[in-house]
């Protein structure tokens, strides 16, 4: 299954950037490092990919003349490697356990870098989004609320869409990423577009972490800033940094004007998730928890000040990276609470919500709710 899902990726997320001091630049280094003329070598295929335990030549070619695809670049067979020593590309699927990243149980269990690790759906679907084979539990994308189960590139990740326009054949990886409605031709310059920020936030710049569409639309795409080591050993001064805009959430359309913020890029599939009121019932209190809404400047959540990067925040402008966290201005958001690929916990949560340790389960909620610690 993973061997067929390697050919038939498409060409994108083969290479990230390779850096220059602090700043991210274009990727550099020798052409060769991802392409191959003829996937041909002394009679040897070039390509090659991943096979669930490690890496085997292919015969088949990729297109855009790569030598491998998404999965084949972005994995290791280790558990410490988290950026490939030739291309620079971080790594998102270690084989072994991963042994880098932050961890909210002591230093006993790592994430991986800031979206996690795809290493951790070993330990069930519930982990994580499995772009490998079906998932187990779930037809379609939790809390849907466009359509997102019936034919989609999200039903199942490792299986292409069916459908028309710019989503069609798009599968694993590039059902979040490189997806927009321009062509196939621009998003896949995005790896050599240079997005040295601070801020990536537009189509020239290959938006942050090539995310674009989606809820927030053709044309528009995820702000952010990048910490230059992907969160491999975050701080509360090195770390990434998101935009949020406090915005309508009365229904589930309510996020599709929230700007080119990670929460209007997850609400395409989990729409439900984040609206504000019960439209049965006609309360406005919140029935499930807010995200892209100020953090309350009084009360208990007055005493989030310093910025936990296993509790991010988003902010309402972008600007160098704030070991400060402001209530009354910054937001609650996502990524507050889940990690984007997989994590050690499930539901994709960055803390272990549901264990038995009372302290570990309620560690990122008493960051806000500072009173119930």
């Amino acid at each position: 299954m993973v061997k067929t899902l390697l050919r038939r990726a498409a060409p994108a997320l083969v290479l990230l950037l390779a850096w220059a001091a602090a700043a991210q630049a274009m990727v550099t280094g020798p052409c060769s490092n991802c392409h191959t003329m003829h996937n041909s070598q002394g009679g040897q295929p070039m390509a090659y990919g991943f096979t669930g335990t490690g890496f085997a030549a292919d015969s088949t070619p990729n297109p855009g003349l790569l030598v491998t695809d998404c999965i084949g670049c972005h994995s290791a067979t280790d558990g410490s490697t988290w950026k490939d020593p030739t291309t620079g590309a971080p790594i998102v699927h270690n084989t072994a356990e991963p042994a880098y990243g932050a961890t909210a149980d002591g230093g006993m269990t790592h994430a991986g870098l800031a979206a996690g690790n795809f290493y951790w759906l070993v330990r069930g679907d519930s982990h994580g989004h499995n772009i490998f084979s079906d998932d187990a539990t779930l037809s379609g994308a939790p809390g849907d609320a466009s359509g997102c189960k019936n034919d989609s590139c999200h039903e199942n990740f490792h299986l292409p869409y069916s459908g028309t326009g710019h989503l069609q054949g798009r599968t694993a990886c590039e059902g979040c990423h490189m997806v927009s409605g321009v062509s196939e031709a621009t998003v896949t310059t995005w790896h050599h577009a240079h997005d040295d920020g601070p801020a990536v936030n537009s189509a020239g710049q290959g938006w942050y972490r090539f995310l674009a569409g989606h809820k927030n639309g053709d044309g528009h795409g995820v702000s952010g800033v990048e910490d230059p080591d992907w969160e491999h050993a975050p701080t509360a001064t090195a770390h990434n940094e998101y935009l949020g805009i406090d915005a309508d959430k009365t229904s589930n359309d309510g996020f599709a004007g929230i700007g080119d913020t990670m929460t209007g890029f997850c609400a395409g599939c989990h729409g439900d998730f984040h609206v504000q009121d019960d439209t049965v019932t006609g309360q406005s209190a919140w029935l499930r928890h807010p995200s892209d809404a100020v953090l309350p400047s009084s009360g208990e959540y007055q005493g989030y000040t310093a910025y936990d990067p296993l509790v991010p925040v988003a902010r309402p402008a972008l600007g160098a990276v704030s070991g400060t966290v402001t209530p009354g201005q910054d937001m609650v958001m996502c990524l507050s609470c889940h990690r984007a690929h997989a994590s050690p916990y499930p539901k994709l949560m960055r803390w272990d919500y549901g264990g038995a340790d009372l302290q570990q389960a309620l560690y990122g909620c008493g960051a806000c709710h500072t009173q119930k610690r």
